[in-house]
C-alpha cells in the first residue's frame, strides 16, 4: 500500500506530470493483439512475445520505435504499402480497443495519495489521438484525479513521430505547456516516464525527473539519462518522493 501524503500538502511541491503508455497504463497485451490482428489481415505469420518485445522496447534509441518498427520488421519483404495497410489496419483496432488497456500496479494508489496531497495532476502523452486515450483514462477511473490532459493532437503536429530530437523537442513542448497551464514553475513540480526521451526533456528544462522501470525502461538501461529519481514501479513511488524530500 503507497503511504498516504496528506500531511505533506504544505510541501516544497505542488504538481506531477505523468507519461501515460508504460508509466500509468501497460499496454502490452493489447499491443500484442492487435498487431498479430493486422499481421494476420495481410496474410503475415503472427509474431511471438520475443519478437515483440525485440522490436517494440529493445530498439528504443532508434527512429521509429514501437508499434510500426514491429510491423515493418515483421513485414521485412513487403511492398510499402502492405506494411501502410498493416499499420492502418493496427490503428483502427487499437483505436476500438480501449477495454483492453489496463494499469499499471499502484497507479491509483499514487494518484489518489498526489490528490489528497492537493498536487495538480497531469498527463503529457506522446500517443497522437487525444480521444483515444480519453476514452482510456474514463474506463480506467483515471479522470477524476486528472486536472490536465495533453497529447501530440494538442502540438498540432503529424501523426508519425519525427526524428529523436524532433521526439525529445515535442516532449518538451507538451511538458512546458502542461506546466503552463496548470500554473506551476518549473521548481514546482516532477516528471514521471519510462522512457529516455522522458528523462531527457525533463533534464533540458530542469524539471525533476522520476524513471519508473516498466514500460520501456523494464527492458533497457537508462541510467547514462541520469533521472533524478528511479524506482521499480509506482508502488515504490511514494516512499521515494518522501526519501528524495521531494514531498515532506
Amino acid at each position: 500500500m503507497v503511504t498516504r501524503l496528506r500531511e505533506n500538502c504544505g510541501g516544497s511541491l505542488k504538481g506531477a506530470i505523468f507519461d501515460w503508455d508504460g508509466t500509468l497504463a501497460s499496454i502490452d497485451e493489447r499491443e500484442f493483439y492487435c498487431i498479430n490482428h493486422a499481421l494476420r489481415e495481410e496474410g503475415a505469420n503472427p509474431i511471438d512475445k520475443e519478437f515483440y518485445v525485440n522490436n517494440y522496447y529493445r530498439r528504443v534509441y532508434e527512429l521509429g520505435t514501437g508499434p510500426r518498427m514491429v510491423l515493418e520488421t515483421a513485414l521485412t519483404g513487403k511492398p510499402t504499402v502492405a506494411v501502410e495497410k498493416a499499420y492502418e489496419s493496427y490503428r483502427k483496432h487499437f483505436q476500438s480497443s480501449a477495454d483492453k488497456a489496463i494499469l499499471q500496479r499502484g497507479a491509483i494508489e499514487i494518484l489518489t495519495s498526489l490528490k489528497e496531497a492537493r498536487f495538480k495532476i497531469g498527463i503529457a502523452t506522446m500517443r497522437f489521438t487525444r480521444w483515444v486515450v480519453e476514452s482510456e483514462l474514463k474506463l480506467l477511473g483515471v479522470t477524476p484525479f486528472l486536472d490536465l490532459l495533453k497529447t501530440r493532437q494538442d502540438l498540432g503536429v503529424s501523426g508519425r513521430l519525427g526524428s529523436l530530437e524532433e521526439t525529445v523537442n515535442q516532449r518538451i513542448q507538451l511538458v512546458t505547456r502542461e506546466l503552463t497551464e496548470l500554473e506551476l514553475e518549473i521548481r514546482d513540480a516532477f516528471l514521471v516516464g519510462d522512457s529516455w526521451w522522458d528523462i531527457r526533456a525533463g533534464k533540458q528544462i530542469g524539471i525533476k525527473t522520476a524513471l519508473v522501470k516498466t514500460g520501456f525502461a523494464a527492458y533497457n538501461d537508462f541510467s547514462s539519462e541520469h533521472p533524478d529519481l528511479t524506482v521499480l514501479s509506482l508502488l515504490e513511488l511514494s516512499q521515494a518522493l518522501r526519501s528524495r524530500g521531494w514531498i515532506r
